[in-house]
């Protein structure tokens, strides 16, 4: 079978459901080991040295965006040849951007390290873990282009369909992101030798990457081809990914650096570990938009119709699929706390929890818009938002932890997200012809953002449970009867025979 016609399969609504459950369950698993490592590790480090370690894993999120938005652009583009049965291109598009990205995340490793004692006074730390923590930011300096260059072997994965393996290797590596320092601290508490492991478990995972994609794509094993004039549409687009590459994480770890700058980092503890627990749930949205962002590429020029039903379908999927969970999260932040970490936590967290909920919807919400321009070709709409919020979010972030602390990050947090959604919808029903859904359905979204107003007031654990059940079964039910078309129905409806079937 052609490898166009394996895309085209890919495009059907099980092979959707599918992946986008593969992509769950890569995120899910290392969640797990998360929820019960995050404890242990505070315990083990201090809350100080914890803090430490929330920076490293921050920073070497961020250095993905070192791959300029090349990673990306593979998809697309790579996705688009396999749709046009033009897979003789492959194999130079692929090896030139990777040479690219090898050559500039080198450069930009270089000179990140003539900064790092000027980063590490960025921070309020303690004098007796300064050194420690220069030496830290030395070895994640050293791992740029592994980071960077790995972003661009999964995108010849993602442009492939390949969602099994992407997730094994991303449960994997998720996994020891946790299981790693604990590890480390059976023989030393030192958080050198925790972040050096961290690195070289990402090498491994780079080698393994690199073998998937000569297995998948054998053209680019036997044709090493390095011709820029063949990446030129890679670069265009990746041009406005970068710049959002560059914006985003800013505007996502601003808060930590603002915490870590105006009050300290035990500071950045109390703030970070509710923030680590709910964005576990972005695993929903961002499992679904990384099956749609190359269906979204390969399929808006031909049939225009069935991409913008996609786009909807997704929407409501992430909404239904997230309200659920925010809401649980909400009502019960005080007890889970508490549950999880203990009283201290749970009396410094909680609320914090609550508004980085609401924040957190948000912002999966916006992250189908997003996609979509991405996918059809014009990134520079939501990096132009991006842009244009950027100087807004520090300002408010500034003065709101200055004010109220990280109760006032959390709720700049919150606003900030939800700001940025509406212009997401805006910008898609001006600049894309999205049509904004019926009134019925924006006046039920509004309603039930109200709603979650609830939990707030609400205390003690009966009348929580109480409203709890009530509510969801009514949730339940009327997002059955109103909200799902008649094949979503059927579609749910055929697989949970099909599951009780198997069971039997």
């Amino acid at each position: 079978m052609e490898e166009a016609e394996i895309l085209s399969i890919n495009f059907s609504g099980s092979s959707i459901a599918k992946n986008t459950f593969y992509n769950l369950l890569g995120n899910i698993i290392p969640s797990l080991f998360a929820l019960v490592f995050i404890p242990l590790l505070i315990k083990g480090l201090g809350t100080e040295r914890f803090g430490i370690l929330t920076i490293a894993w921050m920073i070497i999120g961020y250095f993905s965006f070192f791959d300029f938005g090349i990673g990306k652009g593979l998809t697309k583009i790579i996705a688009e040849k396999i749709g046009s049965n033009q897979t003789d291109q492959i194999s130079k598009i692929f090896w030139t951007s990777l040479f690219l990205m090898v050559s500039v995340s080198l450069l930009a490793s270089i000179i990140i390290s003539f900064f790092v004692p000027s980063l590490v006074n960025i921070f309020n730390i303690s004098k007796n873990l300064r050194q420690e923590t220069t030496s830290i930011f030395y070895i994640l300096a050293i791992a740029i282009p592994i980071v960077t260059t790995m972003a661009g072997l999964r995108g010849l994965l993602e442009a492939h369909q390949k969602f099994v393996i992407i997730n094994v290797m991303r449960g994997f590596l998720g996994i020891f992101t946790f299981l790693g320092p604990l590890l480390v601290l059976i023989i030393t508490n030192s958080l050198f030798w925790i972040i050096v492991f961290l690195v070289f478990i990402r090498i491994v995972m780079w080698i393994l990457y690199l073998l998937q994609c000569l297995k998948v794509q054998k053209r680019i094993r036997n044709e090493i081809k390095i011709d820029f004039k063949s990446i030129t549409p890679v670069l265009k687009f990746s041009i406005w990914i970068t710049l959002g590459n560059i914006i985003t994480p800013i505007i996502l770890y601003s808060d930590r650096f603002l915490i870590g700058a105006l009050i300290s980092v035990v500071a950045i503890t109390y703030y970070v570990t509710p923030y680590e627990l709910v964005t576990r749930l972005m695993m929903i949205p961002v499992a679904l938009t990384g099956v749609l962002f190359p269906i979204f590429s390969a399929s808006f020029i031909s049939n225009p119709d069935t991409t913008k039903k996609i786009f909807f379908s997704g929407v409501k999927f992430v909404f239904l699929t997230m309200y659920p969970f925010i809401l649980l999260i909400i009502t019960f932040s005080y007890e889970g706390m508490e549950l999880w970490l203990g009283k201290e936590f749970a009396i410094n967290s909680s609320f914090i929890l609550q508004l980085l909920a609401v924040g957190i919807l948000m912002n999966s919400l916006s992250l189908i818009p997003n996609n979509f321009f991405q996918g059809i070709g014009k990134p520079k709409i939501p990096t132009l938002i991006n842009l244009i919020e950027f100087p807004f979010y520090i300002l408010i972030m500034w003065f709101s932890i200055k004010i109220n602390g990280i109760k006032g990050a959390a709720l700049a947090f919150m606003i900030m997200a939800s700001i940025d959604a509406t212009i997401m919808y805006i910008a898609a029903y001006k600049m894309s012809m999205i049509k904004l859904s019926s009134k019925f359905n924006i006046l039920s979204f509004v309603f039930m953002m109200i709603l979650l107003i609830i939990p707030f007031l609400i205390s003690g654990v009966l009348f929580k449970i109480i409203f709890i059940v009530g509510f969801l079964l009514i949730f339940i039910i009327v997002t059955w009867k109103y909200f799902f078309t008649h094949e979503e129905k059927l579609f749910f409806v055929q697989n949970i025979k099909r599951y009780n079937f198997l069971s039997n």
